[in-house]
């Protein structure tokens, strides 16, 4: 791309893993009270604290839950931001994390905290990335087939283990693909310049919504 490569950072990525580490401390320090810090709660969501649905998604019930979340953000989060840029990740990481807690909400009666929901959009995110570009990721069939036995393999192991709430992943999951498909990136090929440049123009279907009008990138 000319000029400053505006993906090569993981700036965001970074700062929800401290979120995710700072709010676990704050836990600590009020012994854990997960009710206090915005666990989602039928009942109290019910009686208007919507915003549970948000602040879940930073809440985890032990250390070994915020490790192995943190290890799954660190591991998709700064692919996602790279081909996504800094604002389209955060959208589809924060209505991947509302998705989840929304479906939770609907078919889970237990409480519920944990970043997985929003994890899994990332994934999904992901997926509608390759799927969009085969063509610039050669093919993407072996990268489909791998995100889909990772999903596979969380979801029995959610559906084999107590505690582990497989409404909110398969929400967030469809949270990411639907807010990935409406906000892209969508790269679509329009011609080469007189230095052999690739010229791309993002065709995802919100600048059409929006009526927002699409600037070119170049890419060698």
């Amino acid at each position: 791309m000319s000029g400053k490569n505006p993906f090569n950072r993981r700036k965001w990525t970074n700062i929800l893993l401290a979120a995710n580490v700072l709010f676990f401390i704050a836990q600590l320090a009020t012994q854990g009270k997960l009710l206090l810090w915005g666990a989602k709660v039928n009942s109290l969501i019910d009686k208007g604290q919507i915003w549970r649905l948000a602040t879940s998604s930073f809440l985890h019930a032990n250390i070994g839950h915020l490790m192995i979340n943190c290890f799954s953000l660190n591991s998709v989060g700064p692919t996602v931001e790279r081909f996504s840029g800094p604002r389209r990740f955060l959208a589809v990481y924060f209505i991947s994390a509302i998705a989840s807690s929304a479906m939770s909400y609907w078919f889970c009666k237990m409480p519920a905290v944990g970043a997985s929901g929003a994890i899994f959009g990332l994934v999904g995110s992901v997926a509608v990335f390759v799927l969009r570009h085969r063509d610039i990721v050669g093919g993407g069939k072996e990268d489909l087939q791998h995100i889909a036995r990772v999903i596979v393999l969380n979801m029995v192991i959610g559906i084999l283990s107590r505690g582990i709430d497989n409404w909110g992943h398969l929400g967030g999951l469809l949270g990411g693909v639907a807010a990935s498909w409406l906000i892209g990136p969508a790269w679509k090929h329009e011609s080469t310049s007189w230095d052999g440049r690739r010229i791309f123009t993002d065709s995802a279907p919100m600048y059409t919504l929006l009526k927002i009008r699409r600037v070119p990138k170049q890419w060698k």
